[in-house]
């Protein structure tokens, strides 16, 4: 939903909520009903329709800032963020994927913990050396989620739209080539993000269903898929 939908239908509602609230024949609020429930409940009314008008007008005016580091801190944060781009005209399919990609991020790395305690004994070596391997990579992954996110922030689709038609505007093409070319390196590097996060996700749902079976007692094939997933952690941490 573009922004100027969003800033009809907040008026609208606005004055929809107004007019029943206030109306006669509807609810008829007033301030100085004898009620004094019926004259509270006026003013709340009151005070929130002004907030909404003007505040949720300004915010929708102002449009979206790019994100600081300290704004996603957490993991609910980083996913928090993702959805809040899910709507987003040219880049929503990016952010939807990124919040289904955060969840199973999530639920793999919980199939190999539970996994791997079922096969090592617990605080044994070997149980700590494939947890390790495991929290890594989720961390690392969800790091990468925050760059994306990141990235993400500083991407408006008003400016997009424009910019498709640029050879129609009295602005000097070249400079507006450039300018889609920033937005074209950016969907590209979070495109690749994406990618070297689910080939982490597949590892780690390889390695849950390798340690599950119970034929494979001293598999080596576990340790190779250790060193790969640590392979792709270190790619992930560097690759900002």
């Amino acid at each position: 939903m573009n922004r100027k939908l969003k800033i009809i239908l907040l008026n609208l509602a606005i004055v929809v909520l107004a007019v029943v609230g206030y109306a006669d024949g509807l609810l008829g609020l007033r301030p100085w009903d004898p009620s004094l429930l019926r004259a509270g409940l006026s003013i709340l009314l009151g005070l929130g329709l002004g907030a909404a008008l003007v505040g949720g007008n300004y915010k929708l005016l102002q449009g979206r800032s790019p994100l600081q580091p300290a704004q996603l801190e957490s993991a609910s944060q980083i996913e928090s963020t993702l959805r809040s781009y899910t709507d987003s005209r040219y880049f929503g399919d990016l952010a939807r994927t990124g919040v289904d990609q955060y969840s199973r991020l999530r639920q793999s790395a919980q199939r190999a913990n539970q996994a791997i305690h079922l096969k090592f004994q617990k605080g044994s070596m070997s149980a700590y050396r494939y947890t390790g391997a495991v929290a890594a990579a989720e961390n690392a992954a969800i790091d990468n989620m925050k760059t994306i996110a990141m990235r993400m922030s500083v991407f408006n689709d008003d400016e997009y739209a424009r910019l498709q038609n640029y050879k129609n505007d009295n602005i000097p093409d070249d400079i507006q080539e450039k300018q889609i070319a920033l937005y074209g390196k950016s969907l590209d590097f979070i495109r690749h993000s994406i990618e070297m996060n689910e080939n982490l996700i597949l590892k780690l749902d390889t390695l849950a269903f390798e340690i599950s079976d119970a034929a494979a007692q001293e598999d080596t094939g576990t340790d190779t898929l250790l060193e790969e997933i640590s392979a792709l952690t270190n790619e992930l941490k560097y690759y900002k």
